[in-house]
């Protein structure tokens, strides 16, 4: 066996011993911390919070649409059972600057999301 093949495994193993030895004299002295799997898991409170934001405001998103498609079909009902063409009821019209309104602000939060 020659120098160089005993050598080796030799400083490899003064390596890992000098680490296993130093690793927790640095944790003591609030130097090198280990890593840890749920650093990236645990969302912090802020994530959290935004999380549940988001949620809340698509959420409501879909509520908007469903009373926009509501609306919708409650004007096409009104339009085809006015006898009159030169004449809409002003119930109709209300209705049409609702549903104008309620579709800027579905437009609004969906660009926000």
């Amino acid at each position: 066996m020659n120098g160089k093949s005993v050598l080796r495994p030799a400083i490899v193993l003064i390596a890992v011993l000098t680490a296993t030895v130093a690793w927790p004299q640095q944790r003591r002295m609030g130097g090198i911390r280990p890593p840890s799997v749920t650093d990236d898991i645990t969302p912090s409170p802020s994530r959290s919070l935004n999380r549940k934001m988001l949620k809340a405001s698509y959420e409501q998103l879909q509520k908007d649409v469903q009373r926009l498609s509501d609306l919708a079909s409650e004007l096409e009902e009104q339009v085809t059972i006015t006898d009159d063409e030169d004449v809409l009821s002003l119930s109709g019209v209300k209705k049409a600057e609702e549903i104008e309104k309620l579709a800027k602000k579905i437009q609004n939060r969906m660009k926000n999301l």
